[in-house]
């Protein structure tokens, strides 16, 4: 079945020559809505002509059939398919008058509905062997006994009932390949011999107004396997500027193992680009600086930076989980947002977060760090030596966290908010069986 559908979405490129909403009825038949192409292509048996001929330049034993409604079309195809000894297979069957249909659906088989087993043998115990005995029974008594769907394909065929179908999208991809006269060993003739490709995959999808989050390169040389290159972009782009940045960071970081003989250059899936207004009086106002094109760009490119030079897992989003653990409350996301702003326009701060009753502070430690002695509550609480020895005043809390019995890893813990004299504020937290003091973030 897999290998099927694999050669039909094949076909269906072949076929959207003459139309474009091809639809894949596995295991073996494509349907094409051609109503639209006769302007241009028709009249129906010229362009039905030109659909065969293409089959044959193929060399595929393909049956064709044009009727009113798709599902009538399948039936009359698979029909010739089955009597193609007494039928000539060149010759096409043409449909255009839907009262001509149930004439030429009765002469056909019941088995070019190609229903299940079960219930094909039902009809065949009554006697029903043709699609005009089928179409003479009752509905009601037809859709108790072989049920509401068989009713249903029936209306469908007639052209009674319409039929939506799935169209089937391309999956269109940026490839191209460039070969050298010589082969290179620096890393920035490199960059400038991909300057080409880099033009020609921006126009491509200018061309398409789509955009990519994905670009492959494959390093070819004189002898070994080919040097891959992976590539991911913070958000969906079409701008050669931007794709130009992100490979030049990559390929800055790259140690050849031999010289390039030639490169290829693959895009990921092609993406819609998101439509946005920009502002016209950006940059010229000073709180306009920064979101023109260039401003809107600056986020992802930075993300894109980061990531070509540190690796891809190095920079990571942040999403939340509703965990009262603190540690178990969040995990990585590759997709990296700006944080949410206050209505003045800045980033709430933890001194804000503090006032609207949220203790928690942005950094927070992989692991809490045990402190070094016991505290009497309110007296001072030393660090450890990994931080600094000055005393510390705890502000506010307890705030009690009890979680996690139920996996193996539960807490009980009172977290307080303590400030050192210069001003840091730390969370630190008491564990109510040990009594041990640990601290577990510090607020910025």
């Amino acid at each position: 079945m897999e290998h099927s559908a694999a050669v039909l979405q094949r076909l269906c490129l072949h076929a959207q020559q003459f139309t474009s909403f091809v639809s894949i009825e596995l295991p073996n038949a494509l349907l094409l809505e051609i109503k639209g192409s006769l302007k241009l292509l028709g009249p129906l048996e010229t362009l039905h002509a030109s659909i065969d001929a293409c089959w044959r330049r193929l060399e595929l034993p393909a049956h064709s059939a044009t009727a009113p409604s798709t599902l009538a079309a399948l039936w009359l195809a698979r029909g010739s398919d089955r009597s193609a000894g007494h039928r000539d297979a060149g010759c096409p069957i043409v449909i255009e008058d839907l009262g001509m249909l149930p004439g030429r659906l009765a002469k056909l088989p019941i088995a070019c509905t190609a229903w299940d087993l079960e219930r094909l043998q039902t009809l065949r115990a009554m006697g029903v062997t043709c699609m005009g005995e089928l179409l003479r029974l009752p509905r009601a008594g037809l859709a108790r006994r072989l049920g509401p769907a068989a009713v249903q394909d029936l209306d469908i065929a007639l052209a009674r009932q319409f039929a939506p179908r799935r169209a089937f999208v391309r999956r269109e991809r940026f490839r191209a390949r460039c070969d050298f006269e010589t082969e290179i060993e620096n890393v920035v003739y490199l960059e400038k011999a991909l300057e080409p490709l880099i033009a020609r995959c921006a126009q491509f999808l200018r061309e398409r107004q789509a955009g990519v989050q994905v670009l492959r390169l494959k390093l070819r040389h004189r002898a070994g396997p080919a040097t891959r290159v992976h590539l991911g972009l913070a958000s969906i782009t079409s701008e050669r500027r931007r794709l130009t940045d992100v490979l030049a960071q990559k390929l800055g970081r790259l140690e050849l193992d031999a010289p390039v003989r030639g490169m290829e250059l693959i895009s990921g899936s092609l993406q819609p680009l998101s439509a946005g207004s920009l502002d016209v009086f950006a940059g010229l106002t000073g709180t306009g600086a920064g979101t023109g094109a260039g401003g809107r760009d600056s986020v992802p490119q930075l993300v894109e930076r980061l990531r070509a030079r540190l690796g891809e897992e190095a920079v990571y989003g942040v999403a939340s989980i509703p965990e009262h653990r603190p540690e178990a409350a969040w995990r990585r996301v590759h997709e990296l947002r700006l944080a949410s702003v206050s209505k003045f326009g800045g980033r709430m701060t933890d001194a804000e977060a503090i006032d609207h009753g949220m203790l928690r502070p942005v950094w927070l430690l992989n692991e809490p760090l045990p402190l070094d002695e016991p505290l009497s509550l309110p007296a001072p609480l030393p660090l450890s030596p990994q931080w600094h020895r000055s005393s510390v005043v705890l502000e506010q809390g307890p705030e009690r966290i009890e979680s996690g019995w139920w996996d193996g890893k539960g807490v009980a813990r009172d977290y307080y908010v303590a400030s050192q004299p210069h001003g840091a504020r730390l969370w630190v937290f008491q564990e109510r069986q040990s009594k041990r003091w640990y601290l577990h973030g510090v607020f910025a």
